[in-house]
């Protein structure tokens, strides 16, 4: 189901911060204007955690019928407990389109579209739920009319369309950066299957409909609600107003922004810089080293206990094979040496084994629960201070995508039956086409090969074969079963990401080239938050603002969100890995390794 796309430009006019004492200051609808201390962070947490329980189950996914580019999925919020929903007019399209929304429990309403506006920035409407006589949860509509500067938003969506899993709306959280009457501007992540989705102030009011980004994360736009609350009775009516239709595009062209470089001294930029988050981080960046490669710092390792282990993100490494060397800085830029003790693939997780560095290691003790909302911290190289983020859920599945996973590269078509009988086959695969450069062509598979069997059990047909191959790692090795002119052959190929290709173009997820990690999918239970962490930087911990780690940075999933594994995943992992470690290492030889503390299973 193609998700609707929101490519329109966007502008962002920064402006200084007004001088005189901080009371003075406070304006627009929160009193969060400055936040300059971790008492104050708190507060401000608290207010959003309490924001997210209220409005959370007042924002549904909607699918839409009957639209020229056929069916598409956004977001909406039910403003009315008889079924009124408020989202964009590029999701709604035209009065009497049909529609279907499901609520934050799963249930499944269907329900038709009111009134809708989809001209430039002016992008709202209203669509009808048949609530079978249910009383939904309703949230109340506030004014955009006093929004200013500075101004913190709590944004919900289905971001990347309709999950596999029931779970509800994802948050983001940032601030205003620009407000008119035609446009809010601000910097809390959005991406497509946003569209339509509802900003909220900390009172608990909508006061935007979420529209359209821009290349950067903080470059995001809405419409102000008192757009809205102008028509409302017209949209009831089912009135249109002239569209504007934003055509889908599969382009390979960036969305192009009218985005002025540079951020509001009242931005969340600055309330990482304003805010003393070091003192936070500080005892978890010492324990972090750089990943080093081709004499540049690809990734993040950190050191989780005393007896010289760390963990990195393995797809990163330049040998991933146990005993290969990793070239390590620690944070004064020392050069530290390293080498691998062991990989888990699911979680692309590597166990390393750093020498000679007295560096102490963060403590992997935690086992508490994440609640929307709440601020996570991920300390991080440089003048900046750890990113700044909001948790997102309170826990996701990281299920695992084809363009992730391991890739064997060859198109093929199943032989007819009177041909697999005349090679004693009950299914073969008659090879036609081999990608240039991938696992089966390094492996010597030939156009015209039959492929029977794959790890000695022959084929049930292409599903079979794909899925078959999903089932294994990157850099696992099959052995297929070809018959090539009559012969019968083994070809052993070592499976690569489709990424990892001579030639191949980075992936992108969502509507724009915000760059994403390699292996981005595949991780089981994960935690995931707005923080601006790129994928350079993962393999660091991640923080509560009490310092606790709550997890390891795994990967950059989309424009809206990185993904961590839980502290408590992480420590079985490593368990697992110096198990297996003792386990294979030959007698005589000592392994130089202890479980770490923290190591069991909760």
């Amino acid at each position: 189901m193609p998700l609707i796309p929101a490519l329109l430009a966007i502008a962002l006019v920064a402006a200084p911060a007004d001088g005189g004492d901080r009371a003075s200051m406070v304006r627009g609808q929160d009193r969060f204007d400055r936040v300059e201390s971790v008492e104050e962070l708190r507060a401000l947490e608290a207010e959003v955690e309490r924001v997210v329980r209220e409005v959370r189950p007042s924002v549904v996914l909607l699918r839409t019928q009957g639209g020229g580019d056929g069916p598409s999925s956004g977001t909406g919020v039910v403003i009315s407990a008889d079924g009124l929903v408020a989202t964009c007019g590029h999701v709604g399209g035209r009065s009497g389109r049909r529609v279907e929304a499901v609520l934050s429990d799963g249930t499944v309403l269907r329900g038709r579209a009111l009134g809708q506006a989809n001209d430039g920035p002016l992008d709202c409407g209203l669509l009808q739920l048949d609530t079978q006589g249910r009383m939904l949860d309703a949230v109340p509509l506030g004014t955009s009319g006093g929004l200013a500067q500075g101004d913190w938003l709590v944004a919900l969506g289905y971001t990347q369309g309709p999950p596999e899993e029931q779970r509800p709306a994802l948050v983001r959280v940032g601030r205003v950066l620009h407000a008119s009457p035609s446009e809010v501007l601000f910097d809390a992540p959005i991406d497509a299957g946003d569209s339509g989705g509802p900003s909220f102030n900390l009172r608990g009011e909508v006061v935007a409909l979420n529209a359209r980004c821009g290349h950067q994360p903080w470059e995001n736009a809405a419409t102000p609600v008192d757009r809205l609350r102008e028509r409302i009775w017209e949209f009831r009516a089912g009135h249109d107003e002239t569209a504007m239709v934003l055509p889908f595009t599969s382009s390979d062209e960036p969305v192009r922004t009218r985005f002025v470089t540079g951020t509001s001294p009242d931005g969340r930029l600055a309330v990482q810089r304003s805010t003393p988050l070091r003192p936070v981080a500080d005892a978890a960046l010492r324990s972090m080293y750089r990943v080093m490669r081709g004499g540049g710092a690809v990734a993040v390792a950190t050191r989780i206990d005393d007896a010289g282990h760390a963990v990195a993100k393995a797809s990163l490494l330049a040998d991933r094979a146990v005993g290969a060397a990793v070239a390590l800085q620690d944070a004064a830029g020392a050069d530290v040496a390293a080498r691998v003790l062991g990989v888990d693939p699911r979680l692309d997780l590597a166990l390393l084994a750093v020498e000679g560095d007295p560096v102490p290691g963060i403590d992997l003790g935690w086992n508490g629960a994440v609640e929307p909302g709440a601020v996570l911290l991920s300390p991080r190289f440089g003048p900046n201070g750890p990113a700044l983020g909001f948790a997102a859920i309170e826990e996701r599945e990281s299920d695992r995508e084809p363009w992730g996973g391991p890739y064997l590269g060859v198109r093929s078509e199943p032989l007819e039956p009177a041909e697999a009988r005349e090679l004693d086959l009950k299914v073969g695969l008659r090879v036609d086409e081999v990608v240039p450069g991938s696992a089966a062509s390094e492996a010597g598979v030939r156009v015209g090969d039959v492929i029977a069997s794959i790890d000695g059990r022959p084929l049930g047909g292409r599903t079979a074969l794909r899925r078959a191959i999903l089932q294994r790692e990157v850099g696992d090795r099959v052995e297929l079963g070809v018959v090539r002119g009559g012969e019968r052959l083994q070809v052993v190929a070592t499976l690569a990401r489709r990424e990892d290709m001579p030639g191949a173009r980075p992936m992108r997820r969502g509507n724009t080239t915000t760059p994403i990690s390699g292996v981005s999918t595949g991780f089981g239970r994960v935690l995931a938050h707005d923080a601006n962490v790129w994928p350079e930087q993962v393999g660091g911990p991640l923080l509560d603002l009490d310092g606790h780690v709550l997890g390891i940075n795994i990967a950059r999933f989309d424009r809206t969100a990185t993904h961590a594994l839980p502290s408590a995943t992480v420590r079985d992992a490593v368990h697992r890995l110096l198990q297996r470690r003792e386990l294979t290492t030959p007698a005589g030889v000592p392994a130089g390794t202890r479980s770490p503390p923290n190591a069991e299973a909760p």
